[in-house]
């Protein structure tokens, strides 16, 4: 009898096995089997990723030989449950939605339910680029990027099939009902590397709680849609067909603006930002309404994407498993962006 096999190890050494890969492989394609693995590099944050050249024989001449193995797999003291939503996402949406994302070969959930792992074809090796905050990125490719965005936006609208897809979350309810951290702790990131070239508005942890409480509500009494939730230039990769996202753990019902205001701060300097956003913000719109989805009035827009940063902005102060360099440059571009915008006001807070 041959022995079980859980879809979802919890352990990095047990999914570079060749007998956990063999087996992976062979519900798609019967007769591959791995003879050895070459691991080719490994980055740990919440999540794990794994990317791994095989060595393999059998199957289709096209079957990928370079894989990238994503899940909790390491002690970083994430909950399985992280992988949930991602794993989801490939298992049942990533195929019905016309965004770009990674070929996913593997999308398992334990018995339980409470963990995920994803393999996936290695773009790297396909010869795309991931970004990270000290990618340079213009304004133009921002508008192909927003191409994304606002393609999951109009698919996940409110109403439609995929948005009513029982298993996604209103994450933005979930951080503000019960927050990731203390009050006091967020105070001291504020003032901490992360703020230090910040001016002082921004840098209040009870005004921040506050605004983020305030338009979580405001996002809930709005139309809603399906957000990619992380959308900064980390979590976008450039092939030679155009850009694509990764990343889906925290995908959520919620606002568009929560992408569309994240985004733009995150991947474009504050000087292009503050140039064209409102005409970047008028071309997500344009895009929106063309592809089929709501034609979104200017002014009511432009409101919603003030108040909108301070999700961007809170996300990235809270986050402490990314090396300081780029964490420190995300949560710069975001708080400059709310001062620039006065998100607080914007919002009521």
């Amino acid at each position: 009898m041959r022995p079980s096999f859980d879809p979802a190890p919890k352990r990095l050494d047990e999914v570079v096995q060749p007998a956990w890969l063999t087996r992976m492989l062979s519900a798609r394609w019967p007769d591959a089997k791995v003879l050895g693995v070459t691991v080719v590099e490994t980055l740990v944050t919440q999540a794990t990723k794994v990317r791994l050249a095989l060595d393999l024989t059998g199957g289709p001449e096209d079957i990928p030989r370079c894989i990238c193995i994503k899940g909790i797999l390491t002690d970083t003291q994430a909950p399985s449950t992280a992988s949930v939503v991602e794993t989801r996402f490939y298992r049942q949406i990533a195929d019905r939605l016309p965004v770009r994302v990674p070929r996913c070969l593997h999308a398992g959930l334990n018995d339980a339910g409470d963990n995920g792992v994803i393999v996936m074809a290695d773009e790297i090796e396909a010869g795309s680029t991931f970004l990270s905050a000290l990618t340079p990125f213009t304004v133009d490719e921002a508008r192909d990027s927003l191409e994304q965005l606002a393609l999951l936006h109009v698919e996940g609208w409110q109403g439609r099939a995929l948005y009513d897809e029982p298993w996604i979350p209103r994450f933005l309810d979930m951080i503000t009902q019960q927050p990731i951290v203390p009050p006091e702790v967020l105070q001291q990131m504020l003032e901490g590397p992360k703020g230090a070239t910040l001016p002082p508005v921004v840098k209040d942890a009870a005004r921040l709680q506050s605004a983020l409480e305030k338009f979580a509500q405001q996002v809930r009494e709005a139309p809603a849609c399906l957000v990619h939730g992380d959308a900064h230039a980390g979590n976008i990769y450039r092939s030679a067909q155009g850009y694509g996202l990764v990343d889906w753990q925290i995908l959520q019902k919620g606002e568009w603006s929560q992408d569309v205001a994240y985004h733009l701060a995150a991947v474009l300097s504050p000087e292009d930002r503050r140039t064209h956003e409102r005409d970047l913000l008028d071309h997500y719109r344009a895009r929106l309404k063309a592809m089929g989805g709501p034609d979104l009035a200017a002014e009511a827009a432009w409101l919603r994407y003030r108040a909108a940063m301070v999700y961007g902005y809170y996300l990235w102060m809270i986050t402490r498993k990314v090396e300081p360099a780029i964490t420190n440059e995300f949560s710069r571009r975001l708080g400059l962006a709310v001062a620039d915008l006065e998100s607080f006001e914007a919002i009521g807070a």
